[in-house]
């Protein structure tokens, strides 16, 4: 009897340490599972975040969130915080919304002896618009915005920018491109210019963008056949290249 009392109660004993066990090891599992992710807080895209946009901007308008995530399934050189250097670098590719941000996402934009900060794979190309064609001036260094051109649609319906004769309509040249300057350089404010000298005419600023070459390119033929005109942009705004209308469909 006292046998059997015995290998009961040592059946229990084993029962609670392996229990007791079972449960540390547990325990454990959780507060390293807890201690992964709440030591590391990286930054990842809460929105699609263009290229050419500086750490800065990322910042300032929150275009990323701090999230914790496992310090184990984090790449090397993931963004805890926008740092006094990332600030004034730029993303040189485009990032999409959920997507990491690593440091080498980010590059310094290339300064010419001017002083004007380029992104290194843009080019800066300038043209004239006036108060109304640049927002009532509301157009900053820094903002994206769209540029719309006008065109002459010929008999078949193709559209070119420099003369002849046919139906005027007025498109979306680019979607969407950043502004780098306002006003001449060496003013240290914007600079406006009469359009023919006289002061009766409507004045016009320099407005310098950074673009490809194609893009540079579709700037300075729309420029030269006549007024660009600015769209300013917010993260939401949803502008497609070529969309437009013409005299025929104006009011459709």
């Amino acid at each position: 009897m006292s046998r059997r009392i015995l290998a009961v109660f040592l059946a229990i004993v084993l029962a609670v340490l392996g229990t007791s066990a079972v449960l540390y090891y547990v325990n454990r599992a959780d507060d390293r599972a807890v201690d992964d992710v709440s030591a590391i807080e990286v930054l990842v895209a809460q929105q699609r975040i263009s290229t050419g946009t500086t750490g800065a901007v990322i910042r300032d308008r929150q275009l990323a969130v701090a999230t914790r995530m496992p310090a184990s399934s984090l790449p090397d050189g993931a963004v805890t915080a926008i740092t006094p250097e990332l600030e004034k670098q730029l993303v040189t590719s485009t990032l999409q919304p959920g997507q990491l941000l690593l440091g080498s996402m980010f590059a310094n934009a290339t300064e010419t002896s001017s002083g004007l900060a380029i992104p290194s794979d843009k080019v800066a190309v300038s043209f004239e618009a006036s108060m109304a064609q640049q927002v009532a001036g509301y157009v900053r260094p820094g903002a994206h915005v769209a540029l719309f051109a006008s065109y002459t649609a010929t008999a078949g319906g193709s559209r070119k920018t420099i003369g002849g004769d046919g139906v005027r309509g007025t498109a979306v040249l680019l979607p969407k491109i950043e502004v780098i300057a306002v006003g001449q350089y060496g003013t240290g404010e914007t600079t406006i210019t009469p359009q023919d000298g006289t002061a009766d005419s409507e004045p016009t600023t320099l407005v310098t963008v950074a673009a490809s070459t194609v893009e540079a390119a579709k700037i300075i033929t729309a420029a030269n056949a006549g007024a660009i005109y600015l769209a300013l942009l917010t993260d939401e705004s949803d502008v497609q290249a070529g969309v437009g209308v013409d005299n025929n469909n104006v009011f459709g």
